[in-house]
Order: structure tokens, then sequence, then C-alpha cells
């Protein structure tokens, strides 16, 4: 008969494999021998965390805890979900005591940064964030979250010389190099590159669609909304055919799958994909470049949609060009940028964000040159950041 410790070790293969089912049955059956194996009890939170059920993963890891209270990678597992779950006070209190049981564990320091953060205790957060940076490894998470800090409180020469120290402690760090760019006077490149939003949006997908959630996000329901009028202007019940470009973790799908014969969807990153496939909206889902992906599908699509994802390219010749060779005639492409709303605005530039804004202008003519007929711009709020409205462009255009 194996022991205990053998089925442990035997589910947690089978977890890491991506075998859940037998990691649950080998989890529970450790539990019949062991009833309160805190290992056992946080791997069944972790499988509870996968399916998209986060109250069960809380109870799972508070009964953990209950039984071995002093590990502090559970305490900041179950901050997360409190924080998920909109207990923000449970999640501060638990992310304390993360810090306290492991103070090496940097996650916990950014984690408890946040919280304060969003209290409005911005030099609480900043002293988190300080000392998460004496942890050992790599602070790519730490760093963002402080040149951010810093930039939001008007703080310019600080934020600039924080990306200074990441880049010298990191210098191959795609966000890294991002961020200094955003940040310098120095020309910044045409696009963000396929490294940085490919590393950043792997490392942001678990927290994804929580923290777009308290971020009153709103693109895409403002897509959806904008399809559905292209639809009724066509007269159609729904489109053969659509594509979803930048689909992330399928924010839009729920939302247009009504409209769409067919619906794929296309990410530069996988752990993205991997929250798209849970949602079971799309037909199709593939892992590219977007405007590659696009070149590779000429007219497959009769409407193509784009959420927020075309502020990492600064020049939008390319994508638009893809776009409408991945379009049949007559159809609709939807999409949101952030909007550069000033006076004599230049057509496109960096924000200290790391995100691309663009100017009414600039797309009307940049449409029209990549074989648009422009039917809407349209200003609109796109979501809150430092408790600022995001203004952008809800933009559509159909292929002539």
């Amino acid at each position: 008969m194996k022991s205990a410790e053998e089925m442990l070790r035997e589910a947690v293969v089978a977890y890491q494999a991506g075998h859940m089912a037998t990691a649950e049955v080998g989890y529970r059956r450790v539990l019949r021998r062991r009833p309160n194996d805190h290992l056992a009890l946080s791997g069944l939170a972790l499988l509870s965390f996968h399916a998209g059920a986060k109250q069960q993963a809380i109870e799972y890891l508070v009964q953990s805890l209950a039984s071995e209270p002093k590990i502090g990678l559970t305490w900041n597992f179950l901050g997360t979900l409190y924080l998920w779950t909109g207990r923000p006070t449970e999640a501060k209190a638990a992310f304390r005591r993360a810090t306290e049981l492991s103070p090496e564990f940097a996650e916990s320091w950014c984690n408890l940064a946040g919280c304060m953060r969003d209290e409005g205790d911005f030099h609480g957060a900043e002293e988190q964030l300080r000392r998460a940076l004496t942890c050992p490894g790599p602070q790519s998470r730490a760093y963002e979250a402080l040149t951010n800090l810093l930039h939001n409180r008007g703080q310019s020469q600080e934020a600039l010389q924080t990306v200074v120290e990441w880049l010298a402690h990191e210098p191959t760090s795609p966000i890294a190099r991002h961020m200094a760019a955003a940040l310098s006077t120095q020309e910044p490149p045409s696009r963000a590159s396929d490294e940085y939003v490919r590393t950043y949006f792997d490392a942001f997908a678990d927290a994804f669609d929580s923290v777009l959630g308290r971020l009153n996000y709103r693109a895409p329901e403002l897509v959806a909304r904008a399809l559905r009028a292209a639809a009724s202007r066509t007269s159609v019940l729904a489109f053969s055919a659509v594509l979803d470009a930048g689909c992330g973790t399928g924010l839009c799908g729920p939302l247009v799958r009504e409209l769409c014969g067919s619906l794929v969807g296309v990410d530069l990153s996988p752990k993205m994909l991997h929250y798209a496939k849970q949602r079971g909206c799309y037909d199709e889902l593939v892992a590219a470049e977007l405007g590659e992906f696009m070149r590779s599908r000429p007219q497959a699509f009769d409407a193509i949609l784009c959420a927020d994802t075309l502020v990492y390219f600064g020049a939008l010749g390319e994508p638009l060009a893809a776009a409408h060779d991945a379009l049949r005639t007559g159809g609709p492409l939807v999409f949101t940028v952030e909007a550069s709303v000033e006076p004599d605005a230049a057509d496109h530039r960096l924000s200290a964000t790391g995100r691309y804004v663009h100017s009414e202008s600039y797309l009307r003519g940049t449409l029209r040159e990549s074989g648009f007929v422009v039917e809407s711009i349209a200003l609109q709020t796109l979501r809150k950041e430092a408790a600022r409205d995001v203004a952008g462009y809800l933009v559509t255009g159909r292929r002539s």
C-alpha cells in the first residue's frame, strides 16, 4: 500500500503535468488518510483556482492554514484570492502576514504595496516596493510598480531613475527596456516588441480579469456594441467568420458570440489564450503576432474586432493594412485605442504607461490610406487608472 507521502508526490507530479483530474483524485486520497494535510488542501485550492472556483479555493486555503499557519506562500495566495473576490481588507491582512513569515518573497511585498496604493497610502506603498527590491531574484514587478507609482505622483525624474536602476539589474528584461523608452525623451520605437507583449501578458494573465474588473474596464463592451451596430446596418443576424485580434483572456468572446458563425481569437500570450479557451466561446485560438496572422488569412473574415490591442502600436499603417487583407469586402473593423486629445497633438506617442496614444486625425488618415471607409470615431472612457478616467477612441471602419 502506498504511503500518504507517495500519493502526495504523485498528485503533485500529475498537477505539474496538467493532469488535473488525476491530481484531484490523488489529493483526496491523501486527505482520506490525513484529513488536515496542508499540502493536499493547498493542492485542491490550486485546482479550484484553475477551474475558476475562487471561493472554493479560499475555503481550502483557510483549512490548510488552520493546519499549518506559518507558510508565507499560502498566506500570499490567500490574499490574492481575497483581492480578486473583492475583499481588500482581508487581502491586506493576509499579505501582511505573508511578509512576516517569508520576508524574502518579493511578491508579497508587492501585493501589500498594491493594497496600500488602492487605499491612497502612496508613501506606504512606496516603502513596501522598496522593501521588495531588497529581496533576492528578478524584481521586474516591483520595479514596474514603483515606476508607475512615482510617475502617477508626478515624480518623473524619480520614475526615470528607477527604470535606469531596473535596467542595470535586469539588462535583458523586455519590460524594463520598453518602460525606459516610454520615459525617455528620445525617439520611441514604432511599436512595442513582441517579446515585451508576450512577457508582460504572460505574467499578467492570472490577474488580468480581476484587475480590469476593478478598473471598470469597458473596451470589450464598447467593441461588442459597435459590432452589433455594424451587423444591424448590414441586416445580418450573424457574421459567418469573426476575428478577435489580440483576444487576451477572451473578455470579448461572450459578448459577441451570438454575432458569429465562427469566432477565432489570436494573441501573442499563450497564458492569456489558456484563459480564453476556458470561456468556451472560440472555435479557434492561435498564439501568433496579430499582423502576421491576419496576413496569413486573406479575406477570411467578415468582421474583425480589436479591444485595446492597438495601444501597443504607435504607427498603425501595418496592422490596419493587415486587417484590410484579412477582411472580406464590406467587412467592419472595430477597435479601441487610447486618445491623444491635446490641441495639435502628435499623430501618436508612447506614454509613460508604456502604451501608445493616437490622435483622431491620424486615425482617420491612416484608415483611409489602408483602404477603409471611416464610419465612426467616438471619444469614450475606456477604464480607470490611478483614480482617473482613461480617454479612448472607439473606431469603426469598413473595408472598401
